[in-house]
């Protein structure tokens, strides 16, 4: 019987390279900027279902990068903790804003909002990055945990 090639018989390494490809142009100061930079972001799935995603900022809260963690349902999305702490790390920012939407218009942060936020705010402590705020995104408004002393 003859033996079927794999990948690891083809790719000995492999290497990424993080190179900005512009000048960065959008900082933020405050929620309300970073609501404004993500909305758009989210006009796709606002009404329909829930994502979750990551503003990535450099040291001067210059936006570097958004990052679509995951997708879910109308009422929920799972969030892999380790997913964004690896590319936080990987794509080297210093700062990290939360966001996830309400499909249904809702503007109240639930247990399960304010439980994963914090348990990412600490993996990202380990290694040196802030977790500036968690944000909850929807048609018509914003909140922030960070404004509201939650976070």
């Amino acid at each position: 019987m003859k033996r079927i090639a794999t990948y690891r018989d083809f790719v000995g390494e492999l290497t990424v390279t993080y190179r900005r490809t512009g000048r960065l142009t959008t900082k933020v100061s405050a929620s309300l900027d970073a609501a404004k930079f993500l909305r758009p972001y989210f006009d796709e799935c606002m009404d329909d279902h829930e994502q979750f995603k990551v503003l990535h900022l450099n040291n001067n809260n210059m936006v570097v990068n958004v990052h679509h963690v995951s997708t879910g349902t109308e009422t929920g999305t799972l969030v892999d903790v380790r997913s964004i702490v690896r590319n936080a790390i990987h794509i080297k920012t210093t700062a990290c804003i939360l966001c996830h939407n309400h499909p249904s218009g809702g503007t109240k942060f639930s247990q399960a909002d304010v439980r994963v936020s914090k348990k990412i705010r600490t993996a990202l402590e380990y290694f040196d990055i802030k977790c500036l705020d968690s944000l909850l995104i929807t048609r018509e408004t914003y909140r922030s945990m960070a404004d509201e002393g939650l976070f």
